[in-house]
């Protein structure tokens, strides 16, 4: 009876190899229709301007030539205006550079509070948007104003047949789908990389893309870069499902043939 089962159990763990052995190489390579030469010239490609939601953390330094005005405007910023991570601009014409500024959160209205601005409602445009808006309005008070805005963090999730799977944040306001993955740990031989969505959420407005990573057209779509806020799941193939359940019909089967073997041996 024992040598019935292992017979059984080889069986089915020679399956699974076999199985496993039945993936082609290219639906497990990236970009594998690539024409052969040593240097490929590629369409230049904008990066998604980043729009400003609800929530969002932003850093904004402001520096300008009436030092009096910069100075109250940094020292507001830097203490009941925002969380500051940081000076703000530097005063008596400082540029709007260098350290890390004062950050705010973006109201469930979509407003932040400024000094001599009161609430300015900034959700909805991009950063350069929003720089231009902080510009235009602080020009009544200082002379040239120098306005920066930049984002504090860039959040997306990875899902599916990755190696580590989660949320992450990257101090950079550009990533490209490849970049997403490596984070990631990349996409497991059991992922399909023919059918990557993309799930986006913009205001309420929610979409699902789909890519094909193994065509070369990916670098060249508007959907090479990821927005903030992208959860990426990437489709297990079948026979990922049929492994699995060989894997676990294998370990029962083992278990089973393991506790008849001994209470043979008891009997004897």
């Amino acid at each position: 009876m024992t040598k019935v089962f292992n017979w059984v159990f080889l069986a089915l763990v020679s399956a699974s190899f076999l199985l496993g052995s039945c993936v082609s190489p290219k639906s497990i390579t990236y970009i594998n229709n690539l024409p052969k030469a040593e240097l490929i010239a590629l369409d230049s490609l904008k990066p998604p301007q980043p729009i400003i939601f609800i929530n969002d953390v932003i850093e904004i330094k402001i520096g300008g030539e009436n030092q009096n005005t910069v100075q109250y405007i940094n020292q507001y910023m830097g203490g009941a205006g925002g969380s500051s991570a940081g000076a703000g601009a530097s005063t008596g014409g400082g540029a709007a550079g260098g350290s890390s500024g004062p950050q705010f959160t973006v109201d469930v209205n979509g407003n932040i509070e400024l000094p001599k601005l009161g609430k300015i409602k900034l959700e909805g445009l991009t950063r350069d948007e929003a720089r231009d808006t902080l510009t235009r309005l602080y020009s009544k008070f200082l002379v040239d104003p120098i306005v920066s805005v930049k984002f504090s963090n860039f959040r997306f999730s990875v899902i599916g047949e990755v190696k580590n799977p989660g949320t992450f944040n990257i101090a950079t306001e550009k990533v490209n789908i490849f970049e997403a993955l490596a984070q990631a740990g990349d996409i497991t031989s059991f992922g399909r990389y023919e059918n990557v969505h993309i799930l986006r959420d913009t205001n309420g407005k929610r979409r699902i893309i789909t890519i094909n990573l193994t065509d070369k057209s990916i670098l060249n779509s508007e959907n090479y870069y990821i927005n903030r806020y992208d959860l990426i799941y990437v489709e297990p193939r079948v026979l990922k499902t049929v492994t699995d359940n060989i894997s676990r019909t294998a370990t029962f089967i083992a278990t089973f043939a393991s506790i008849l073997a001994l209470i043979l041996v008891i009997k004897k």
